[in-house]
């Protein structure tokens, strides 16, 4: 018999209501010592029905709402016991305490969700789409979230492993029954089913890149010499006054990090320090972190004062610069122009003319609009590393050509139990540990 946990389901502060939640088999049994009600007098409680009564806080009681989900028929599978209550902190916490010393136990975090994985109610890669939804911050990381949730890479995986089985039930046969089945048969055949799965698994890890961008989104480097303009357009793509700018060169001297989301594509803008040759200290170490913010950026916008030529700074800068990243972006389009240079980008961050512009090429540079949401897309490191491995695993067979029924049964497994580690078949306890403290409390 497990314990019964408990614990608020809801943010803490003050708010229209406040969710406090028990999941076990006692949960029952304690909501009946604490809550009353007259629909509950004389009849059994109906599951998924909401009751409308009172629960008992020592002297004093709160009119609230409850609702009984029985297992397994609940999110976690278990007996669940929800109480819906005015959303008052202090409150929420003193329901929380009744519960405590009637005999449930303080919830960790996320062990509502573990236990719904414990008991079959999500695979481990439905859990950890939950968490990204929950922290989602673009209408691009809740599509490919929501398509995690659904279970569309654990019918992928769990597709690819089915096959592995029956690959490796005929390798048994093979093994045990050697004068009744033909070797090089079985072993062509198994290598077939190798082909196909090797295939599928790198279509899904081919989407790896784009779901990095949609969960972290893209790194732009605004950089240039002081005072073209960079924190004046910084601002102009936030459309808020974010970054100081002045007259005096050498204002900026960190790197400023914001964070926008254009067209589902979440874009972390990085507003560099002018680089120039400095005596000052502290503007030395902004340039510094500049050039390291060139080298580690998706994309580099190089902001140029286009009523003026290009220098010789500024032609040193441009050397720095990976040109498949580099995007020219000429500022003060509002003056006289000397600078023209094929491809770039006009803008006045004075004006804010042609500001969208810079969105749109760097939704063309990274390819973002090309991706096809109605595909599953992933975004979490540990899904592609398992599933780099177990195409590595399956390569190796063929680089090696094994042909040896033993050896060739014992790499499928090594492939089938790596896979087992995205659903949560065969992950370790410390894995599964670690993905459900992500979560927060009473989730």
């Amino acid at each position: 018999m497990t314990d019964t946990i408990a614990q608020i389901s809801t943010p803490l502060g003050s708010g229209g209501i406040a969710i406090v939640r028990m999941s076990g088999d006692d949960a029952l049994k304690i909501a009946h010592k604490l809550f009353y009600s007259k629909k509950l007098q004389n009849s059994e409680i109906t599951p998924r029905l909401l009751y409308l009564g009172d629960f008992q806080l020592n002297d004093a009681t709160e009119k609230c709402m409850m609702v009984y989900f029985k297992a397994p028929y609940s999110f976690t599978g278990e007996d669940v016991v929800e109480f819906q209550i005015h959303g008052g902190e202090y409150l929420a916490t003193k329901v929380l305490d009744e519960l405590i010393n009637a005999g449930a136990v303080l919830a960790k975090n996320g062990e509502f969700s573990k236990r719904a994985f414990l008991n079959g109610k999500m695979s481990l890669d439905e859990a950890e789409a939950t968490i990204d939804m929950i922290n989602a911050t673009s209408d691009a990381e809740i599509n490919a979230s929501s398509r995690l949730m659904h279970g569309k890479l654990f019918q992928k995986v769990k597709d690819v492993q089915d096959e592995l089985k029956d690959a490796l039930a005929n390798l048994e046969v093979a093994l045990d029954y050697p004068e009744h089945d033909d070797e090089t048969q079985s072993i062509e055949s198994v290598k077939q089913t190798l082909k196909n799965a090797v295939l599928t698994l790198k279509q899904l890890d081919n989407t790896h890149e784009n779901g990095k961008k949609i969960k972290f989104g893209v790194d732009v480097a605004i950089v240039g010499k002081p005072n073209v303009g960079k924190s004046s357009i910084l601002n102009a793509l936030l459309n808020e006054d974010r970054a100081i700018v002045t007259d005096v060169k050498g204002t900026t001297r960190d790197t400023l990090k914001e964070t926008i989301s254009y067209k589902g594509l979440k874009i972390n803008f990085i507003d560099t320090a002018g680089i120039r040759e400095s005596e000052d200290i502290v503007e030395k170490i902004g340039v510094e972190k500049s050039r390291k913010s060139i080298e580690e950026s998706d994309i580099v916008l190089f902001v140029l004062d286009s009523s003026e030529d290009m220098d010789d700074e500024d032609i040193q800068l441009e050397k720095t610069i990976d040109k498949r990243k580099l995007v020219y972006v000429l500022n003060k389009s509002d003056k006289p122009q000397k600078l023209s240079i094929d491809g770039a980008i006009y803008v006045s961050a004075k004006d804010n003319k042609n500001i969208d512009q810079i969105f749109e090429e760097i939704l063309k540079k990274t390819r973002f609009d090309k991706i096809d949401y109605s595909e599953l897309q992933i975004t979490n490191k540990r899904h592609h590393e398992a599933l780099k491995e177990a195409i590595i695993d399956i390569e190796e067979i063929f680089s090696r050509d094994i042909k040896t029924l033993d050896i060739l049964d014992m790499q499928i497994k090594k492939v089938w139990k790596k896979l087992g580690e995205i659903t949560g078949e065969t992950a370790n306890e410390t894995i599964i540990d670690e993905i459900f403290s992500k979560f927060c409390l009473g989730k």
